[in-house]
């Protein structure tokens, strides 16, 4: 597996010390009549735009467009909802862009049009999620398997390797939070003979509802450990967690690294967190499609399938400079 080059993402952490509405007013949306008429349009559709992760995406989005020297057109709308995001990406490509980010909510849903879009001549990258067909130029996501089995190797640290775990995810088929489940459970039966991993739970990246999964967990005398693959999820088995008067008693090792999670892995709520880099996805991949562009990267080089890795950040190694740099700031 080819990895994604930091290079370009190295300086997240000094340049989301700006202000989220900086960012915003950067290019969400191209001024017609402007100055900037000239300039090319990436079009970015993103998804459950209330998310941090989805804001420090949108940080790094800017920051390439900015450099890069195209506008940016970035919507999405609060849900994980095929049928609220097709009709953004229909209005995002009626406006001819250079070229299109998605963040697909539908691994099979969306095959067909972004197949079409493609078939158009506008190259498309996916990022964060992926189609179960390769009908796209590229797609760039965490290598969720593999972090998966980290998540596995905190969370058997954390209840000294024996005990009965549950999973909470988001929805079935989800080819992207599959494999965050898939790594979990392969490593935990590979490594962890003496934990047992429950049946997998699905939150469909509603808060409350992965409360009220983990509440009912939580009755279950012999829980001793929860893992969650989306901070939906993340949050609502923190908070049933709290309510019950478990901290520390069931851990809890989630996906993401808002700074809230961060906040409660200090006060023990937490015992792991799977941080990603959504800075990096969104400045790569604009960046791609820029250079596509202005003639500079040949979209025949760029491999199909490319993977970043994740961190593991835990009490012991939170205040370092290594996780600093992967804790969601959701500002530019």
């Amino acid at each position: 597996m080819k990895l994604i080059s930091r290079g370009s993402v190295i300086g997240a952490a000094s340049v989301i010390a700006l202000a989220l509405t900086s960012c915003s007013a950067a290019g969400t949306t191209p001024d017609a009549g402007g100055a900037d008429d000239a300039k090319p349009t990436v079009a970015f559709v993103a998804a459950q735009m209330t998310a941090t992760y989805f804001q420090v995406m949108q940080c790094g989005a800017e920051a390439a467009a900015d450099k890069y020297g195209v506008d940016l057109d970035w919507q999405g709308d609060a849900n994980w909802d095929l049928q609220t995001q097709t009709p953004l990406i229909n209005a995002a490509v009626q406006g001819s862009p250079a070229g299109l980010v998605l963040v697909p909510t539908d691994p099979v849903g969306l095959i067909e049009t972004v197949e079409n879009i493609a078939g158009d001549g506008i190259p498309v990258i996916t990022v964060d999620g992926s189609l179960d067909e390769p009908v796209e130029m590229q797609n760039i996501r965490t290598d969720n398997l593999s972090a998966g089995a980290l998540a596995a190797d905190a969370l058997a640290a954390a209840i000294g390797e024996k005990g009965t775990v549950l999973v909470i995810a988001s929805f079935p088929g989800v080819a992207a939070n599959a494999e965050r489940v898939d790594g979990f459970a392969e490593r935990m039966a590979e490594a962890y003979p003496n934990v047992t991993v429950l049946p997998t739970e699905y939150s469909e990246a509603d808060q409350a509802k992965a409360s009220q999964k983990a509440a009912a967990a939580i009755t279950n005398p012999d829980l001793v450990g929860i893992y969650t693959t989306l901070a939906p999820a993340s949050a609502g088995a923190s908070a049933a967690i709290q309510a019950a008067n478990k901290s520390g008693v069931v851990k809890l090792v989630a996906y993401d690294a808002d700074p809230s999670q961060v906040a409660d892995l200090k006060a023990g709520i937490y015992d792991a967190l799977v941080a990603q880099d959504p800075y990096g996805l969104g400045y790569d991949s604009v960046e791609r499609i820029a250079k596509i562009v202005d003639g500079s990267l040949d979209p025949a080089s760029l491999e199909y399938q490319e993977y970043v890795t994740a961190f593991i950040i835990d009490r012991d190694n939170v205040d370092s400079d290594e996780a600093q740099r992967y804790i969601y700031v959701p500002t530019c």
